[in-house]
């Protein structure tokens, strides 16, 4: 009996001195700011006996050994950041460690090489400082490049779904198309850390966006050091473009300055094409046209550390061109019978000037509660964009057989002026529990339009004298929100993260041409959902969910009516709703490749629309909430890094629409397929990595979106960078669209009517960029980061 007992004991105590206990930690500054990619080593009695693991973005780390002794270090570019010893008989968790000279690393290196792309739970984020093809441009050239994004005729959306907003340093940017193109146009792209692409937004976002934000990361002076930048592009399209630009960031002690002045000058022609195909008739408008620019663009960011826990700053911008469009647009109407020209309307030349002055300022305060993450942040932000947009037009209209001629002309201007005051405060709470945060924000926005107009149709005289009416457009919009959201690792394998944002919104419309103002108030939840399981090192599956909302530009709200001629005009929709969104990803990671389902129901959707009256041969293009569109998708994504000199990102995404139209006047229901395969190459030609070189590809296949059927189109580009005198010398050479493809070819049937819109863009271009920058490099052992980096958000609709 007794040998019995021994025999278990044996047994069980060498099962024992074999089992693998796990040790974890989480390693932080005494900021509370995680220590990313760091090595944790445990070292045995035995120096032979060593066990790596690096810290996640998070900070945290697990280990897997022996009961023993142990001696663990944590250690950072080489440097010695921490040494404990260890004596290990069961699980230990060593809690939160605090490292008081750790470096926040801007980057992961993994094989010797910067990670062009990293994935997180909620987000891609692509590093722009290390790509070739996103240097030496703007940031709208920045977002062509982007993983996930598509822009297409200034217009960015997510591949495979539809629009979406853009943050500036987690600042919603709330301006239409064309002025939200023309402003990241604005922002070198030498000034941008990394874009983050963020499908399914967490709560303490706004719940703008139909298919979620983009946020475009700039860079900012390392603590401890100063550095500067100056540089200069030359760009070719079938006109020339020059800009210059520089920026200056200073950190030391407990005072931050960032700074950065831009100036653009130069020409573009774009080439518009539109086919109405009446029952009898085919009309053909040549509205192409030139357009003469020029911008500037100034920022300023100040904070000021009072105490340890105590931070103050502010940052203010402004944003100021002057385009001037040129055009003598032509419509040529055919008789379907024969395909002989019976009439024509040609303008001696229209102009269309304009003036656009934005500018913005933030006032934020942190404070730090306590070192476990604890804090409060409040934003404070005033924006205000003014633009004046005066078009003018004269022509004649002329009949071949009989020979008879008539005449036109037209003028519209429209002073808009567009104010937002907004407060936001937040808090973060982490507990042992769940990491919590949850706050509010109030915002107020006004649109004022002052709008002048003349539309003479067609008369028998030409016309000398322009008659203006007067009307006027007010839109007053008051939003409340509040949120709450939390994080929680729920084992070694589930990650969750959940949660809810209210939105309250007052709204009321002034136009001249309506009997009284139109009063709409509704209350919105927007719930957001997580889920990741964790098989193993290189397997992780993810599931996320969000609810968004898409509110209608100002500029589509706003009544005003330009013609380019008698018979064809745009004019906007003050009777525009939100539309509402539902997104659901799930997505596996295995290494370096990444599978996603996706799908996506749009309900109540703005989208633009082509109306032609086969009876008066009017043709207006307006918005309208008349779009219901489910899509089912999926994408595939490989970046292929293994050669030091080689990074390669490719993608492909296939997806089938089912859009359904509320309009009498078009098709009920489209279904169709869409699909979009891209790849994009950097190459380092020399060991010491100065000489870069890139080659780029894109095709989109046929497809449909909402109404509209789109024909195929594609991108290829190539781009040559030599990096000079310690890399701060650079020198860019790049090729966009070199063969001329990225041509739109859409078309619809509305009102029994076929629609055919070709047009292209001047986006074939060859450009020359050149920077130098200087400074103190010097890197402080801890980087501080700002307190409205993840929270802050600006002009709000």
């Amino acid at each position: 009996m007794k040998l019995k007992y021994i025999i278990v004991f044996l047994v069980f105590s060498c099962t024992s001195m074999s089992a693998q206990f796990k040790i974890t930690g989480k390693a932080t500054t005494k900021d509370n700011n995680p220590v990313s990619f760091a090595e944790v080593i445990l070292i045995g009695e035995d120096a032979n006996n060593r066990k790596i693991e690096l810290t996640n973005d998070k900070g945290d780390f697990v280990l897997e050994v022996k009961q023993g002794k142990y001696t663990l270090e944590i250690r950072q570019v080489n440097e010695l950041l921490l040494t404990k010893n260890i004596s290990l008989t069961a699980a230990l968790d060593l809690g939160v460690i605090t490292i008081d000279n750790a470096i926040q690393l801007e980057w992961v290196v993994v094989g010797g090489k910067k990670q062009l792309i990293e994935r997180k739970v909620d987000r891609l984020v692509f590093n722009v400082e290390n790509s070739i093809i996103a240097t030496g441009g703007d940031a709208l050239e920045a977002l062509r490049v982007t993983p996930g994004i598509k822009v297409q005729n200034d217009n960015i959306t997510i591949i495979g779904k539809s629009n979406l907003s853009v943050m500036i340093d987690d600042k919603i940017i709330q301006l239409s198309e064309e002025d939200l193109a023309n402003y990241l146009k604005s922002i070198p792209s030498d000034n941008i850390k990394s874009i983050e692409v963020i499908t399914t937004p967490p709560a303490k976002y706004e719940a703008e966006g139909k298919s979620g934000l983009v946020n475009i990361k700039l860079k900012k002076a390392k603590k401890d050091s100063w550095n500067a930048l100056v540089g200069s592009t030359y760009l070719q399209r079938f006109y020339s473009q020059g800009a210059v630009m520089g920026n200056f960031n200073y950190n030391k002690n407990r005072l931050g300055i960032t700074s950065s002045l831009n100036y653009l000058s130069g020409r573009r022609y774009n080439i518009q094409d539109d086919y109405t195909y009446f029952p009898t008739e085919t009309w053909h408008t040549n509205s192409s046209y030139k357009s003469v620019n020029t911008r500037i663009y100034g920022k300023l960011g100040v904070d000021y550390q009072i105490t340890a826990k105590w931070t103050l700053g502010g940052q203010t911008l402004f944003n100021n061109s002057q385009p001037l469009f040129t055009d003598s647009p032509f419509t040529g109407i055919y008789d379907n019978a024969n395909g002989k020209i019976t009439s024509y309307l040609k303008s001696n030349g229209g102009v269309a000037t304009l003036k656009v002055a934005i500018s913005s300022l933030n006032f934020y305060n942190e404070y730090k509660i306590d070192s476990l993450g604890k804090k409060i942040t409040l934003n404070l932000d005033y924006f205000n964009y003014k633009t004046k947009d005066s078009r003018t037009y004269n022509g004649i209209s002329v009949v071949e057989n009989p020979y008879s001629q008539k005449y036109f002309a037209g003028i519209n201007s429209n002073i808009q002026g567009i104010t937002n005051l907004s407060g936001k405060l937040d808090f973060d709470y982490p507990t042992k529990w769940a990491t919590l945060s949850f706050g509010g924000k109030v915002s107020n926005s006004k649109s004022n339009n002052h709008i002048s107009a003349f539309n003479s149709g067609l008369v028998d005289k030409p016309v000398l004298e322009l008659p203006l009416k007067q009307s006027e457009f007010d839109y007053t919009e008051n939003i409340q929100a509040v949120y709450f959201s939390g994080s929680k690792k729920i084992n070694e394998h589930w990650d969750s993260q959940f949660g809810l944002r209210m939105e309250t919104t007052q709204t009321k419309i002034f136009a001249g041409s309506l009997s009284q103002p139109i009063n709409k108030d509704y209350i919105k939840f927007f719930p957001t959902a997580y889920l990741t399981y964790i098989a193993n090192a290189n397997s992780t599956f993810s599931f996320s969910y969000s609810k968004r909302i898409e509110r209608p530009q100002f500029r589509d709200l706003n009544p005003n009516t330009h013609f380019w001629n008698p018979f064809q005009s745009f004019n906007g929709n003050p009777f525009l709703q939100p539309a509402f969104i539902d997104n659901t990803e799930l997505t596996y990671t295995y290494k370096k490749m990444e599978s996603k389902f996706y799908f996506s129901y749009e309900n109540n959707l703005i989208s633009e629309v082509t109306i032609a009256d086969p009876n008066s041969n009017e043709i207006l293009h307006t918005s309208e909430n008349y779009i219901d569109t489910q899509r089912y998708g999926i994408s595939e994504n490989y970046v292929f890094d293994r050669l030091k000199w080689w990074t390669s990102n490719n993608a492909v995404d296939f997806n089938y629409a089912i859009s359904k139209s509320s309009l009498t006047v078009a098709r009920s229901e489209q279904k169709g397929f869409n699909s979009r395969i891209s790849t994009n190459n950097d190459f380092n030609l020399n060991i010491d990595k100065t000489l870069l070189f890139n080659v780029g590809y894109w095709y989109s296949f046929p497809g449909i979106d909402g109404i509209f059927t789109n024909k195929e189109m594609s991108s290829f580009s190539l781009a040559f960078q030599y990096l000079l005198w310690n890399k701060d010398l650079k020198i860019s050479l790049r090729g966009t669209d070199i063969f001329k493809t990225e041509k739109i070819n859409r078309s619809s049937i509305v009102n029994g009517v076929y629609h055919e819109g070709k047009n292209y863009y001047d986006n074939q271009s060859f450009q020359l960029s050149v920077s130098y920058k200087f400074g103190n490099k010097k890197s402080a052992p801890t980087q501080r980061v700002t307190g409205n980096e993840e929270e802050r958000s600006r002009t709000g609709s």
